[in-house]
């Protein structure tokens, strides 16, 4: 059996602060290094095991430290996890920038758009104005009209 020698960090935390030297769990969180202290063959012997151990959601990670392949494929995952999670970072980034410039595009529009609703109102009371002044015209000339032949028939 062997002791749990780190402090734990949120799972967040660590994936922040991995390095090429650092080797992960099968949780893909760091897994510290750990030195064995029962008596035994392999007493003092340092190992690399589940971050969460002795807890009971451990993974069963265990890999001794001396088994520098097995590390080695671990790290290289790790840096593959790191570059592809700055890529997604990037693009949320860019993504975030996008929205925020449709956003700002669709504001303008809604003002534009606000805009004309107004000048169209505008130009209908204008044009029944106008056609309420022909309507009265039409009128004063036929009323016009219309005693002009009532004087001529008297």
């Amino acid at each position: 059996m062997a002791s749990h020698n780190s402090i734990g960090f949120s799972s967040r935390s660590r994936s922040k602060q991995t390095s090429s030297s650092q080797v992960v769990c099968y949780h893909n969180d760091i897994a510290p290094l750990r030195t064995m202290r029962y008596d035994g063959p392999t007493k003092g012997k340092r190992f690399f095991g589940c971050s969460y151990w002795p807890e009971q959601r451990t993974c069963g990670f265990f890999k001794w430290a001396d088994e520098v392949d097995d590390v080695r494929d671990l790290q290289h995952l790790v840096m593959e996890k790191e570059t592809r999670i700055c890529e997604l970072e990037y693009e949320m980034d860019m993504m975030k920038d996008k929205v925020k410039r449709l956003k700002a595009k669709k504001e303008k529009l809604v003002e534009e758009v606000e805009e004309m609703g107004i000048a169209t109102t505008e130009t209908m009371f204008e044009l029944k104005e106008n056609n309420t002044d022909k309507r009265l015209m039409l009128t004063l000339v036929f009323s016009w009209a219309f005693f002009t032949l009532v004087l001529l028939m008297k």
